[in-house]
């Protein structure tokens, strides 16, 4: 490192000063552009073949966005006038909310008889039905036996009743303020009705809902959880240092680093979510970890040198170190290009910003601050941490075959239990419990089963084509079956409207609950059933306007990405063996995308893994001038990861969407001390003539308390975000914590240990000759050269 342009950083201090603030306030005015997207929607990118075929079924039918109520009779019987009229008044009054296109519920039912030669379409559950009870326990059995109403707009026991928002939205509309006026409204209304009628309360749940709460919690986290992060990270950065002055500095970098990054991200156009906004702490971490290095190197040059030569000795010590952990960290997240969720991309490109701000401000703000506000030598609570990780040293020197062997036997456990993990998520736990978002959706699951809509879109193959017998038998053949599956909770098809409307122009004859011959007859039925139909209730969101193609609506509960995805490939198979090529129709559902691309991005992280694996080995091997150290390096960047997922296996055992590119993330994270340990090494050995064993002493003495600190500080700071609501959020922080822990101990005692072994016997080619007396220029020109510490005294070499 060329040493004048060290010192020109010292000197020229205040220019660059300038240009940081300059830099920020361009970084803080792209905040105008900032986009936050909580929906589950931001996971789908718009090349995906599958998302695509959704959206165009939204095109079709009309956008998924819904409002699920649940309202529940604490009698145990939805039936009574009192509890009815409750849920006449929710369905009407519904109507009247933001964004409403469409309102279903039990009271609402368009129930089709006859008399004589006349076809009647009317409410299920009118005034006049409520307060006749003969009439109300006929149309009582009727709901409980209609395999179209049973189970989707009743729970089958009669004790629930479901009001279903169709909601027209667009995905920009769900992240408006009048969005979450509309949910705070509708929330209002069911806590109004239930007041009103006592013995009813209601649940609610919904994409809508979840994107709303999602929103809300993560915005509680920026308030609570990051400051919370910030505070009892500097507060133990402050304990170990004790110096008020590397706090305030420390603050700063971190601050401009992360929120930096958000800005300048934001020119760019990157769309932020729960995930992606985890950048925010990781350009803290990254930032955090440098002062921490720049400081305990800078506190130990302040015993001998004046500020401004300790800081300029400190920042040659520290320069290659912090270089290569920047360069390799953002190669790290840049790696995260080769995933196909864009919010891992998104998280991969602001991080790698964050990083290069961390990097960048280290060298330019940093001087400045460090210049301005006082510092000067003192005891700190790192020397009392140098003296034990000394001690650690020698204690490894003398057992560096135990240890070795205790390492491999907690390294190849670690692998086995990280492997017993399932790739398992599901798509409606979001939130952690006790939400109201996550008990309502549960008490609603549990009784409608109905949180994952699968949509079969048949195509009849013709204009006007959905009435014909053959289509309308194969497409009923098809809803038997899936009424025939476990997993099935109910089923909305056209072909049950014919069929009922077949017996009830038959007197209600059950033999007649058929699909009819005649292809005129089922075109009159149609006509006059669409007639019969209020304004709302149509039959638009289950038919094409040209009467070619039908969508059959499946509900399902809520199930893990296993589970989903063995039903799906279930009935496909059914299909391919029982229906015409013509009339078979592949499921089109968010939760069923979610599934596969759960199990697809495990290729995209250990692809992405790959990437920044070789990329990071490039840089050290190029940096470290030595295969060897470049191999070494890899083992504590890697095994960290099988330690965390280890942990994660008696915590959770299933691995979500949000962990499959956590590898890649930690990479980044955890290379930085094995990077500071090798740098410093390679060096001790030079000094030291090639012998391992004092280069470790001297490794220990320099950078094991730097190592120490920042495994604490970033540990105790994603430790918090391990407490929060957000499922993948407190999956990251917690994995994250103890892979933080484990790369803490595989530094200080795997990596000493093959650096003995390595290099114990070897002298290396470039080994410092025995000391002899130092000619008076040689003298001047080391003492340009960054102090060490040796035999527990500052001396310049």
């Amino acid at each position: 490192m060329n040493q004048d342009w060290i010192s020109l950083l010292v000197r020229r201090r205040w220019p660059l000063f300038l240009l940081s603030c300059l830099l920020m306030a361009f970084a803080l005015a792209g905040f105008r552009q900032f986009v936050f997207d909580s929906s589950p929607r931001v996971f789908f990118d718009d090349d995906n073949a599958e998302y695509e075929r959704f959206e165009a079924l939204e095109d079709t039918y009309g956008r998924d966005f819904r409002l699920f109520f649940m309202m529940s009779a604490e009698d145990g019987d939805v039936f009574q006038p009192s509890h009815l009229q409750a849920l006449r008044e929710m369905t009407e009054r519904c109507w009247q909310l933001a964004f409403v296109r469409r309102v279903d519920s039990l009271s609402n039912f368009q129930y089709s008889h006859s008399e004589g030669d006349d076809l009647f379409v009317e409410d299920l559950l009118s005034d006049d039905i409520i307060n006749d009870p003969e009439r109300l326990a006929a149309r009582k059995a009727i709901a409980l036996s209609d395999p179209d109403i049973a189970g989707r707009l009743v729970a089958k026991n009669g004790g629930h009743a479901a009001i279903v928002l169709a909601l027209n939205m667009t995905p920009e509309d769900v992240q408006t303020p009048e969005s979450a006026e509309m949910v705070k409204q509708a929330r209002a209304l069911a806590d109004e009705i239930a007041a009103r009628y006592p013995g009813v309360k209601f649940a609610a749940t919904g994409n809508l809902l979840s994107t709303y709460y999602n929103m809300e919690v993560a915005q509680q986290d920026m308030a609570v959880m990051v400051p919370l992060m910030f505070g009892l990270m500097f507060l133990f950065l402050g304990f170990m240092l004790r110096s008020i002055s590397t706090v305030v500095v420390t603050l700063i970098i971190a601050f401009c680093s992360a929120v930096g990054a958000l800005g300048l991200s934001a020119w760019l156009g990157i769309t932020f979510s729960i995930l992606a906004s985890n950048a925010l702490i990781i350009g803290i971490t990254v930032a955090v970890a440098h002062c921490v290095h720049i400081f305990t190197q800078l506190f130990k040059d302040l015993q001998h040198l004046p500020k401004a030569e300790a800081l300029a000795a400190t920042l040659r010590t520290n320069f290659l170190a912090v270089s290569m952990t920047s360069l390799t960290t953002m190669l790290g997240f840049l790696s995260l290009n080769t995933n196909d969720l864009p919010p891992a991309v998104a998280l991969g490109n602001a991080a790698a910003i964050a990083t290069a701000l961390a990097w960048l401000l280290s060298f330019t703000l940093l001087p400045a601050l460090v210049m301005l506000l006082p510092f000067k030598a003192h005891t700190t609570s790192e020397y009392l941490i140098e003296g034990r990780m000394s001690r650690l040293g020698e204690w490894v020197i003398r057992r560096p075959y135990p240890i070795l062997l205790l390492m491999i036997a907690l390294s190849v456990a670690a692998l086995h239990l990280s492997f017993n993990n399932r790739l398992n998520d599901n798509l409606i736990q979001t939130l952690h419990e006790p939400h109201i978002f996550r008990s309502d959706t549960q008490a609603i699951d549990n009784q409608f089963g109905a949180l994952y809509i699968n949509n079969y879109d048949m195509d009849s193959g013709s204009e006007n084509g959905i009435v014909d017998p053959r289509y309308l038998r194969e497409m009923d053949k098809f809803v038997t079956y899936l009424r025939s599956q476990p997993e099935v909770s109910s089923v909305h098809a056209f072909s049950d409207i014919i069929k009922r409307l077949n017996q009830s122009m038959h007197g209600e004859d059950p033999a007649y609950y058929t699909i009819p011959d005649d292809r005129e007859l089922i075109s009159q039925y149609l006509l006059l059933y669409e007639m019969s139909l209020p304004f709302g209730l149509d039959l638009n969101e289950m038919l094409t306007p040209d009467k070619r193609r039908s969508v059959v609506v499946v509900g399902m509960p809520s199930q893990d990405t296993h589970t989903d995805i063995a039903v799906d490939q279930r009935i496909w198979e059914w299909q391919q063996h029982n229906l015409p090529p013509e009339y078979q129709a592949r499921n089109i559902s968010l939760s069923n995308i979610w599934s596969y691309l759960t199990i697809h991005s495990l290729t995209n992280s250990l692809e992405g893994s790959i990437v920044a694996l070789v990329l990071i080995s490039a840089v050290m091997l190029f940096m470290l001038r030595s295969v060897r150290y470049g191999v070494i390096s890899l083992i504590p960047n890697l095994l960290p990861a099988a330690f965390g997922f280890a942990a994660w296996y008696f915590i959770s055992g299933n691995v979500g969407l949000g962990l499959t590119c956590v590898v890649i993330i930690t990479m980044g994270i955890v290379v930085d001390d094995t990077v500071h340990f090798l740098v410093k090494y390679q060096r001790a050995l030079k000094e030291n003539g090639g012998n391992a064993e004092q280069a470790v002493r001297a490794t220990f003495r320099q950078v094991g308390s730097a190592i120490f600190i920042t495994t604490v500080v970033l540990a105790a700071g994603f430790g918090v975000l391990g407490m929060s609501q957000i499922v993948i959020n407190s999956a990251l922080g917690q994995v994250t914590a103890v892979i933080l822990l484990a790369a803490f101990l595989l530094d200080v005692l795997l990596l000493p240990v093959l650096l003995l072994i390595a290099d114990r016997r070897r002298k290396l080619a470039l080994a410092v000759p025995p000391l002899q007396p130092a000619q008076p220029h040689d003298v001047r020109h080391e003492h340009n050269l960054a102090p060490v510490q040796r035999a527990g005294k500052a001396e310049v070499i």
